[in-house]
């Protein structure tokens, strides 16, 4: 009975052991394809689809383009260079030399695949690009430097680049060009950083990040750029101290001020929440508290009846602002017209700028970032200049060299 119960197991053991052999295989044959994998992915990097959108001065597309990100760099095939730039573009690619040559606008330009240096001629002009050209799929593909850097100067264009969401904005050199430090025509603007002072530090994330910290590191960076730019900035605070409303106001009527931008950020019960507002001061627009308004004092609601014989004017800067701000953010920045008390003394053209909930997760990692703030600052003191210029286009420009 041992002798067969022995020959039994011996004889179902067989397949089983064959079976085993066969899985054994199978792995062996995964893991050598996974090994192969991780040795491209190594050397290579594996190219992954997206696509970059070129839009102009006023957010309007000029033209989607496929692309392909490999190595966290960003590559676009040649013909973009026609659906962007030029139509007429032609190109001639050199696969044993690995040389590319493109035509457009009366310009050669010579590139080499994996060669940071590109050649135009006629003049002999060179640029240094920051990332090489390099083959995709048995295709030469031209970094996004080569757009931003290169390209836009055959147009006498600026470009900027939005890396998180994709973006490039093409716009001419001189729409926010700098006015001449010194310039007879002096603008005054006046920043409001709200909040501030142990009593009054407005809304709180969960991280403990405070408004009244955000709007004064915005508020002081904004100073600088602008006043780089050859602007007057006075900031209503300069310091984590309180400040009433009237000693604001009396900031921008001391300083003879031409516009008015207080900084605040937001806060819901909803999670959900998020996104930039701007508000504007209008006695006709909707009516939050309705009740409260009709009942305040008669001197009040004069006050504000009379802020908004600048209404127009507010208008045009929060479209302004709206317009560099959208560049920002994928979510399209919202102007609301209230009946703001808070407005009311301002005397000039006016706007209640509010970044982003602190009580939203995704606003607040941007409003924690300090690139992100920075950006905002770039795109606020571009508003500036855009603002100035269509109200008062007589403000002298700086001459290109």
């Amino acid at each position: 009975m041992m002798t067969m119960t022995t020959n039994s197991v011996v004889y179902r053991k067989k397949p089983q052991k064959a079976r085993t052999n066969r899985y054994s295989v199978r792995v062996t044959v995964s893991a050598l394809f996974l090994g192969i994998l991780a040795w491209s992915v190594a050397l290579n990097g594996i190219a992954q689809e997206i696509s970059v959108h070129f839009i102009d001065v006023d957010g309007k597309t000029i033209a989607e383009v496929p692309a392909q990100r490999q190595e966290e760099q960003v590559y676009l095939p040649v013909d973009a260079v026609k659906q962007v730039f030029d139509p007429d573009m032609t190109d001639q690619y050199n696969y044993p030399r690995k040389r590319l040559t493109l035509k457009t606008k009366g310009k050669q330009i010579r590139l080499q695949i994996n060669n940071l240096v590109v050649s135009i001629d006629p003049g002999g002009q060179t640029h240094t690009l920051p990332t090489p050209p390099i083959i995709i799929a048995q295709e030469p593909m031209l970094p996004i430097t080569f757009f931003t850097q290169v390209l836009p100067d055959f147009d006498n264009l600026e470009a900027i680049y939005n890396p998180s969401l994709q973006k490039v904005q093409l716009r001419p050199k001189n729409t926010w060009t700098p006015m001449v430090t010194g310039n007879s025509v002096d603008w005054a603007i006046i920043i409001d950083p709200g909040h501030g002072g142990a009593d009054d530090r407005g809304c709180e994330s969960n991280t403990g990040l405070l408004e009244k910290d955000i709007v004064l590191t915005l508020a002081k960076q904004l100073q600088q750029i602008s006043k780089q730019q050859g602007m007057q900035i006075y900031l209503t605070r300069q310091t984590d101290a309180k400040k009433t409303h009237l000693e604001r106001i009396q900031v921008a009527k001391r300083n003879q001020a031409q516009l008015f931008l207080s900084l605040h950020c937001n806060a819901s019960f909803s999670p959900h929440e998020k996104g930039i507002k701007i508000y504007l001061n209008n006695p006709k627009g909707e009516l939050r508290f309705p009740s409260n308004v009709q009942s305040g004092p008669a001197g009040q609601r004069l006050k504000i009846l009379a802020q908004a014989n600048f209404l127009k004017q507010s208008r045009d800067f929060a479209h302004t602002m709206e317009t560099e701000l959208n560049f920002l953010t994928e979510i399209p920045v919202k102007i609301i017209e209230l009946p703001l008390v808070a407005l009311s003394d301002a005397y000039m053209p006016a706007v209640v700028l509010e970044l982003g909930y602190l009580s939203n997760v995704e606003d607040l990692e941007k409003l924690s970032n300090a690139e992100y703030i920075t950006s905002v600052a770039q795109a606020i003191a571009r508003a500036f200049q855009r603002y100035i210029s269509s109200i008062n286009p007589s403000v002298p420009q700086t001459v290109e060299q």
